[in-house]
This record gives structure tokens, C-alpha cells and sequence, in this order.
């Protein structure tokens, strides 16, 4: 065991560090027990009580580990035992030990030699072991290392990335929050390098007044929400002022903005804004320079403030931003006072104003932009920090604003916009103003629902039409005859304000929610246009609007008259219709006998021609118009009139407010602030106060301004394409349904055109004139045949309108003749071209009839007529240029009484039937004049006279000491001396042409 011992003693040893490696413990532990059991290694000698000592001879073996090298000559001690070397005593019993002993040591010697070896082993894997172990070791602590610097740069990384992207969001938010407070060029820097500014939609709560740093805007409240007072340096102030100046100036329309400068010094701070003038001058008035000009604008500013506050209080709003926001569209307007050098110049009564304006006006659109001045000095009873307690205190001082609140912050100053800034931004405010536009709302977002299923709403208890939107709410008016009643409506705006598309809105609204057998409308235009045509039928003769029943398309007093005395005369016939059915108004009578009793609307634009002047005509409108404004609500008949001006219509000085009073409604568009009275009423001038083309005040009270009445709105664009469309499917639908008649119409400044086909009266020979101006289809003719006085007498000037008359009365009187029958043309005079081009169509007709046609010049004329005495077929006289025969040749002598027979006496025979009771006369003489040489003075026969141009001698003369020549052309006057209609306006038929006489009477051509 003493080498088991010693190997382990060894290998507990610091060297071989077992101690510190459990794995080389677990090895030494496995090699002892393996020597333990070895038997060579196992040996023990007996005990002995004294050294015996061993001798061997030979070559030494390897020593044990530890051991030294002993000597050729060793020796063994054993306890008790001595021997020596040499002693012969032992020498035989000692040779077969000594051979044993030899053999044990060279056995052990061997396994000594081969566990030496496998010790080498296990050393050299214990070295390699620990070589690894170590090189493991250094391995994994310099991937611990790797880890914990890879993990530390992952977490600064990530926390950088965080920190970063913190730090991008946060600025987002801010500047999205600076966007919000102060949108666009209110809060956009002024760099030089921007190609464009986004204007402002509105006024902004908050304005830019420098930089924070890394381009944050530093902002201050303002508009809406309080005034500014700018101290220290001069310069930086003035750049301030400017900038706040253009910025308003962009965010706000200069319609509705208005900038005063108070400028004591004449400093001309404020002249960056000049170009602005040109756009609008009202927009940038001239600096005042005193007190006195400061106390006059201060009243106007403080009475503004309280017209917004009027219209703020009406919707329950804070601001006048909110209400901008709450209606869509800009409501009253901004103004900026800016005074400069504070206090200078100001003296203690527009101290106060100031201080008042300070306290309410911002939330009223009024603010206060004021610089101070600390050299001066301020005048007696005016305490500067009354105003300066009340005012938003902003101070530079090297370069730097220091803003209330903000104090922890550095606001660098940005200085006023570069000039090439400012001409950019300053030129797109005044193009903005250039663009008088408001928002566009189209009419059939409005109407789209009633288009796509029309007709779906009874006319029982009123007519409503969408017109356009308030805010963000439909904008509407109905026509009612009770509950409350809205019998009628007044409308009026200024040139290109857009009345006639309002005018649109209101027909094309209607027309989409009630069926033509619910209403029926009269539409008459007056203002020298054609803006209605668009209601007529087209070209092929289809597509009209089906609620139409008259059309007036061309201004025309004595039209408008007759179709007030339609609406008048059928206003009767429903009084008595109502009184039959024992019903006390339109709706009942509906409700009670189920009869589809249409609502009748008169639209009348350009009204005032009716009622302008003196004239008879104007006193009988004035009549007819005020009974039917005032009764007419009961039979479900009601008016809207249309004009750009209300004011002096000279028809309506007496009786036009007890008219009007029948208006309660009242719609206008921007005008005048005395127009805008005239049409809603006295003191309310919300009108003047609009912007936008299209922009309108509705108020339902009379006109009345107060208890919010007045309802602001913008009416819709009708797109002339969908109305083309909307009108086709309406008629189409008309169609379908059997009640698409067309419209009656009536075109002032055309001849009247022939009826197609063309339907003379079964008996007597009628003669067509023209067409009365009246809502009639029936002509005014003259039957040739009738009893009394049937000659016709033309009189005065005119070619054309003669030769369409008479070529008319030809057709028109010969159409029921029989072959035979003679039609004589007298020409005392060669006919003009006029005649002769009528003469050439009308003529060939009838010889194509049967009908004799004769022409006979001067010499013959008389002679011709003298042989009439002696035929008997129909025949008529189609006589011109008498008053060139002479007439007083005597043309022949009675024998027995030597009575004698003129030229004169021949035509006054023809005249009166005496001559030939089957001939009849028609004669067209230039003056009256010559139709007294032919027929005498009292023009016997002659029972129709129609008057061309002719003078006021001869008209007065024919028609009566008051009559008045027409207005208009083409028009002729017809009065029958034995009818009750005296003189008539009546508008001739075109020239007779090939096609009306193939289209006549039915005949195709």
C-alpha cells in the first residue's frame, strides 16, 4: 500500500490539483482500488521483531515515483531482524527467497513499469483535460463577454431606437397640435425657400410668432381669442405686426375682413398690405392719424360686434369662429384695429372705447393689435394699464419674445416676410378675392331622392322646395295657404348674384316632388332674356317641362297684364266651385270632393315691369295683382316674384305696402343695404352683409331682422346638363301617364306662328290678323261675311308687317272657298318686294283651289272695280296705293237725277256692300289721311281697323284721345269699332310661307 499511498499522496498534491477537480478525484479514487486488488501489490510481509534485511543483486529496476535511485548493493531492513551481505549462515535458506523475492520484485517492477506508463497516460489526459478545461473556460468566458456587450448594445440600441421614435412621435404631435391651433399660413414659417402657402378656410385661434427651435412654432393666441400688445424692440415689433397682418389677411376673405390702422406717428408699418387695396379697398381703409378719425371708427367697430353677436346669439354659439364653423360657409366679418406708439394720440374717451372693445370684442370678430411705446407719455385721465391689464402682453428683447406661459422657452424671433414671400401670399389673397364664389352645393344632392322616384307628394297642405343648404342642414321654403299661411314670396338680389339660378333651384325642386296634375306653373320672364326658353320644347317638339301652362319668354307689360287677369278670372272660377261644394278653402275642397285641384305658382322675374309707370295698363295690373296677393292663398294659388331691385317702382308707391304685406316670405341674394331693406324690410341689411355669389338670406317673418329671423344659406348650382335630363325623365313620365300638355307660349319680340295644322271656322270667311297678347290659342279674325260693317282698314307704315297681315288674310279667308270664287288685287301703286314675296305663295294656292285670281294696276283699278257691280261670285278686294288714283274723276253720270259716281263714291260702295254685297275690302292706306280722301271722313264700312306704325294723331284718332302706341315689335293694333275689346295688342303671323300651307287645314304637304 505504499505505493498506492504515495501515488495517492501524490496526486492529492497542489500539482495535480484533484482537490480542485472532482472528475480527477472520481480517476484517483478508480486507481487505488485498483491497486488494492492486485495480489503483487497486496503482499505483506510477517511481522518480525528484529530488521531482516534483503539483498539482491542485478541490475536495479526503475524507482517508484518519488523514490530515490539506490545503490548496486541494497538493502531491506526488516523489524528484528539482521543480516549481512556476506554471512554464510543464511546462504541456502536465503537463495530460493531471494529467487522468490526477485521474482515478486521483478512482477511487481513490471506492473510498477506499467502502471508508471498508465500514470503517464492519465497525466498527459489529465494535462489535456485541464489544457481544455482551461481553454474552455476562456472560451466561454469570452462568450459571456460577447453576450454582455451583444445584449448591452441590443438594450442602448433599443432604447436609443425607442427614444428616437418617441421623440419623432412626440414632435408629430406637436406639430399636429400646432397645425390644428394654427392651420396653414397661420402658423407656416416664412421661409424664403416655400413655393406656396396653403391658404387659410377660416379665421385660426392661434398665430406664429416665432421659433422654438428645429422649426417648432412658437404660437399666441389671437383671432377670437383675445388682443396682443407688443413691447421692446422696435424692429422685431414691426416685423410682428406685419406678419400677424398677412397671416389674417390669408386665413380670412377680405370680403369679410376689414383692417384700420391708427398710426399717430405716420410710421406707415401697415403699407406691406397696400396691394390688397386693389382687390378690395373697403378690405385695407387709409391709416387715421387722429383721435377724432379713431372715436368715429371705434363706433362703427363696437356696432359690428354687436350685428355678430346677434347673429352668434341666434345659434347658441361662443364665437363667430364657431358659427363660420357651424354654417360652412363665412358668417359677418373680421375686423383688426391695430394702434400703434400706445398711448400716443389716445385721449381718455377712446381710452374707454378701446378697453370695451378689449373686453368683448375678439369672440365678436373684433380684436385689438396694439404696440406700445414706453417714451411717451400718456395724456391726462388715460391709465395705460386699464388697457394693458386686458390685452395678451408680448415682449422682445434681443431677439427673443417672451410670450405668457411660455416663459420657459426661447421663441427666437423670425422677422417679417421676405418681399418675395409677401408678393406671393398677397397675391393669392387678392386673387382669392377676385373669385367671388362660395362653396358649390349641386342640386341634385339635394333633389336626388324626389329625381329618382318623382312625384311622390300630394300639393294638399303646401309645396316645399329644397333651394340650397344653411350650415349643414337643407335649406327650404313652402308655399302655404294656412298653418301658418306662406301664400307668397319675394325675392331680389344684384346683377350676377345668381337670382336666376335660385329661380331654378325653386322650379326644378318642385317639379321633381309634385306630379303635374298637383301643380301647375305660370312662368313669365321679363327681363329682355330667354333664361326660361329652357322650359319650351325642343327642337323635335318634346321634352318640355309638363307643370308648365304658360310660358312668357320675352318682356312684354300687356302679356303680364293678361295672364294677371287669367289668374284673376280663374281665381273666380274656383271661388265658385268652392261654394258649390260648400268647402271654405283649397285643401278642404280637395278633401271633400277628391277633385285633383291643382296649386297654381305665378313666377314672375323682373316683376317691375308690370308696375312701372303711370298708364292704364299699370293701374289695372296694380288692381289685379293686389287682389290676387291678397285672396289668392285660399284657391291654392300663390306668387313669387323676382327682381334686382324693389325700390321705386313707381306703380307701387300707393298701394305696394299693403301688397308686399302678403310676402312673408323674403329671400335675397347680396345687394345694397338699401336694396337689402327694400326686400327683406326696414333696418335689415343682413343682405349687404353676404359674400359669395349664390349666398342668401331667408327670412319668413315679413323681412323681420330680429328673433333670429333671418336664416343664412348658400343656394344650390343647377348643372344645366342634369337639368336637361331631370326635364326629359319628368316628361317622359308626363307622357306615360297622360298629362304632358304643352305649355302655352308666348314670344314678344317673333311674329306669332301659324297653329299647325291651320283650322278656320266652318262658316264665314274669317280673316286671321294675329295673335292676341293674351292667354288664348284663339287668333283675332274678322268674318268678312258678317253682318255690318266688315272692311278692314290698314293704316300706316311697315312693308313687312303689311305684306304678312294681308298675305295672312288671304290664306286665312279664301281657305273655305269653293273653286269660282275671285280674289281681286287693286294695286294703285307697284307692290314691294315684301308683297311680292307673299303674293307669290299665297296666290298660286288659291288658282290651285279654283280660285280666280285677278291683278290690276292704277289704270285699270277703277274700271275693275265698277265691274263688281255687275258678279255675284264671293269675291274679295285686296286693295294698296288707292291714295295714289284719283279719285275724284268722275266715273260715270246718271241720266235722269245727273247724280255723279267718283273714284271716292266707287270705293265707299265697295266699302259699305253696296257695290256687291258678296265682295268685301280690305285696303291698307299709309296715314289716315288717305283713307279719308277714299272713303270720307267717317270711313263707312270699315268695321276693323288695323294700325301699323302710325302717328299719335292717327291712333288717337281710331283708338281714343288716351290711347298709347305698343312697345315691342312685331306688333299691330286692332280695334273694332262695334266690339267691346277696344284697341287690342295683337302680334302678327310670320309670313305665309310653302310649309304652313302644306300644313294647313290638316293636308299633309
Amino acid at each position: 500500500m505504499v505505493v498506492a499511498s504515495k501515488c495517492e499522496h501524490s496526486l492529492f498534491s497542489p500539482e495535480w490539483g484533484i482537490a480542485q477537480h472532482p472528475s480527477r478525484w472520481l480517476l484517483l479514487q478508480r486507481f487505488c482500488r485498483f491497486l488494492r486488488r492486485s495480489p503483487a501489490m497486496s503482499w505483506q510481509q510477517p511481522p518480525s521483531r528484529g530488521i531482516r534485511r534483503v539483498y539482491s543483486e542485478g541490475p536495479a529496476g526503475p524507482p517508484f515515483p518519488g523514490q530515490q535511485p539506490r545503490a548496486a548493493q541494497q538493502y531491506s531492513s526488516v523489524e528484528g531482524t539482521h543480516s549481512s551481505p556476506t554471512s554464510g549462515a543464511f546462504a541456502p535458506a536465503t537463495s530460493a527467497d531471494q529467487r522468490e523475492a526477485d521474482r515478486l520484485e521483478a512482477q511487481v517492477r513490471a506492473q510498477a513499469a506499467d502502471l508508471s506508463r498508465q500514470m503517464a497516460g492519465i497525466v498527459a489526459s489529465l494535462a489535456s483535460l485541464r489544457s481544455e478545461v482551461r481553454a474552455d473556460s476562456v472560451e466561454r468566458a469570452a462568450q459571456v463577454r460577447r453576450d454582455r456587450s451583444a445584449i448591452e448594445g441590443s438594450a442602448f440600441a433599443d432604447i436609443e431606437s425607442q427614444m428616437r421614435a418617441e421623440s419623432q412621435r412626440a414632435r408629430r404631435q406637436v406639430e399636429a397640435a400646432a397645425e390644428a391651433l394654427a392651420p396653414g399660413i397661420a402658423g407656416a414659417p416664412w421661409h424664403s425657400e416655400s413655393a406656396s402657402f396653403e391658404m387659410g378656410a377660416g379665421p385660426a385661434r392661434y398665430l406664429r410668432i416665432g421659433d422654438l427651435g428645429d422649426g417648432l412654432a412658437a404660437l399666441a393666441p389671437f383671432l377670437l381669442s383675445t388682443n396682443w400688445l407688443l413691447d421692446g424692440d422696435r424692429q422685431a415689433v414691426t416685423g410682428l405686426v406685419q406678419s400677424a397682418l398677412v397671416r389674417t389677411a390669408a386665413q380670412v376673405p377680405l370680403s369679410h375682413l376689414t383692417v384700420h390702422v391708427f398710426d399717430p406717428t405716420i410710421s406707415g408699418v401697415t403699407s406691406v398690405l397696400a396691394p390688397l387695396r386693389k382687390a378690395k379697398a373697403a378690405s385695407l381703409p387709409s391709416p387715421m392719424h387722429s383721435a377724432d378719425q379713431l372715436r368715429e371708427v371705434l363706433v362703427g367697430l363696437i356696432a359690428l360686434a354687436g350685428r355678430n353677436a346677434e347673429l352668434i346669439g341666434a345659434q347658441h354659439l361662443p364665437d363667430l369662429g364657431a358659427l363660420w364653423q357651424t354654417e360652412g360657409i363665412p358668417t359677418g366679418e373680421f375686423a383688426l384695429l391695430v394702434v400703434l406708439d400706445y398711448p400716443n394720440g389716445i385721449d381718455e374717451a377712446t381710452q374707454n372705447m378701446l378697453i370695451r372693445l378689449a373686453e368683448t370684442g375678439p369672440s365678436r370678430g373684433v380684436t385689438l393689435l396694439v404696440t406700445g411705446d414706453p417714451a411717451v407719455r400718456a395724456e391726462r385721465g388715460v391709465k395705460p394699464k386699464h388697457l394693458r391689464e386686458r390685452l395678451l402682453g408680448i415682449t422682445c428683447e434681443d431677439g427673443v419674445w417672451e410670450v405668457p406661459g411660455l416663459s420657459a422657452m426661447t421663441i427666437a424671433d423670425e422677422g417679417p416676410p421676405q418681399p418675395a414671400v409677401l408678393a406671393e401670399v398677397l397675391g393669392a389673397v387678392t386673387r382669392a378675392a377676385s373669385e367671388s364664389s362660395g362653396p358649390t352645393i349641386e342640386l341634385r344632392e339635394l333633389i336626388g331622392q324626389f329625381a329618382a322616384d318623382p312625384w311622390r307628394e300630394t300639393a294638399d297642405d303646401e309645396i316645399e322646395a329644397i333651394i340650397g343648404r344653411a350650415g349643414r342642414e337643407p335649406l327650404s321654403i313652402a308655399f302655404r295657404s294656412e298653418n301658418p299661411p306662406h301664400p307668397n314670396m319675394l325675392v331680389g338680389g344684384a346683377v350676377g348674384q345668381g337670382k336666376s339660378n335660385l329661380l331654378l333651384d325653386i322650379i326644378y325642386s318642385l317639379a321633381a316632388r309634385y306630379a303635374p296634375d298637383e301643380l301647375e306653373m305660370l312662368l313669365l320672364d321679363f327681363k329682355q332674356g330667354l333664361e326660361f326658353k329652357r322650359f319650351d320644347a325642343d327642337a323635335d317638339g318634346r321634352n318640355w317641362l309638363p307643370h308648365t301652362r304658360i310660358l312668357c319668354l320675352e318682356s312684354d307689360k300687356a302679356f303680364g297684364l293678361s295672364v294677371l287677369q287669367y289668374v284673376a278670372d280663374e281665381m273666380v272660377r274656383r271661388a265658385d266651385l268652392f261654394n258649390r261644394a260648400r268647402a271654405n278653402g283649397f285643401t278642404a275642397y280637395r278633401a271633400m270632393t277628391g277633385d285633383k285641384m291643382r296649386r297654381l305658382l305665378l313666377i314672375v322675374d323682373e316683376f317691375q315691369v308690370l308696375f312701372d309707370g303711370h298708364d292704364d295698363l299699370t293701374v289695372e295690373a296694380v288692381r289685379l295683382f293686389e287682389t290676387i296677393a291678397k285672396q289668392g292663398r285660399a284657391y291654392g294659388i300663390h306668387l313669387l316674384l323676382s327682381s334686382q331691385t324693389v325700390s321705386g317702382i313707381s306703380g307701387l308707391n300707393v298701394k305696394g305696402d299693403s301688397i308686399f304685406a302678403q310676402f312673408p316670405i323674403r329671400v335675397s341674394l347680396k345687394n345694397t343695404r338699401e336694396e337689402s331693406e327694400a326686400i327683406l324690410s326696414r333696418h335689415n341689411t343682413a343682405a349687404a352683409d353676404l359674400t359669395y355669389r349664390g349666398e342668401v338670406i331667408v327670412n319668413r317673418n315679413l323681412g323681420m331682422a330680429g328673433d333670429g329671423a333671418n336664416e343664412r344659406g348658400i343656394a344650390a348650382f343647377a348643372e344645366p346638363a342634369y337639368l336637361v335630363d331631370l326635364q326629359s325623365q319628368l316628361w317622359t313620365r308626363a307622357v306615360d301617364r297622360g298629362i304632358a300638355a304643352p305649355p302655352w307660349v308666348f314670344m314678344g319680340r317673333s311674329s306669332a306662328q301659324w297653329p299647325n295644322p291651320v283650322a278656320v271656322g266652318e262658316e264665314g270667311q274669317w280673316a286671321w290678323l294675329g295673335r292676341p297678347v293674351a292667354v288664348t290659342d284663339a287668333p283675332v279674325a274678322v268674318d268678312l261675311a258678317g253682318d255690318g260693317d266688315t272692311s278692314i282698314a290698314l293704316v300706316g307704315t311697315g312693308d313687312d308687317t303689311a305684306a304678312a297681315v294681308l298675305g295672312g288674310v288671304v290664306f286665312t279667308a279664301t281657305a273655305r272657298w269653293q273653286p269660282g270664287d275671285r280674289v281681286l288685287i287693286v294695286e294703285g301703286a307697284p307692290a314691294n318686294p315684301d308683297l311680292e314675296a307673299v303674293f307669290g305663295v299665297v296666290l298660286p294656292e288659291c288658282e290651285r283651289r279654283g280660285i280666280r285670281v285677278d291683278r290690276v294696276g292704277a289704270e285699270e283699278a277703277l274700271a275693275a272695280v265698277l265691274q263688281l257691280r255687275e258678279e255675284s261670285v264671293t269675291t274679295l278686294v285686296l286693295a294698296h296705293g288707292l291714295h295714289r288714283l284719283d279719285l275724284s274723276q268722275v266715273l260715270e253720270t246718271d241720266p235722269e237725277s245727273y247724280t255723279t259716281l267718283t273714284g271716292a263714291d266707287l270705293m265707299g260702295q265697295l266699302a259699305t256692300g253696296v257695290l256687291n254685297p258678296a265682295a268685301s275690302l280690305v285696303a291698307w292706306w299709309p296715314q289716315l289721311r288717305a283713307a279719308d280722301d277714299a272713303l270720307g271722313f267717317d270711313h263707312a264700312g270699315v268695321g276693323t281697323y288695323v294700325l301699323l306704325r302710325v302717328g299719335m294723331d292717327d291712333l288717337r284718332s281710331v283708338a281714343g284721345a288716351h290711347a298709347l302706341p305698343f312697345e315691342g315689335s312685331p306688333r299691330i293694333g286692332v280695334f273694332g269699332r262695334h266690339d267691346e275689346f277696344g284697341l287690342r295688342e295683337v302680334i302678327p303671323f310670320a309670313s305665309i310661307d310653302g310649309a304652313t300651307i302644306a300644313n294647313s287645314m290638316g293636308r299633309a304637304r
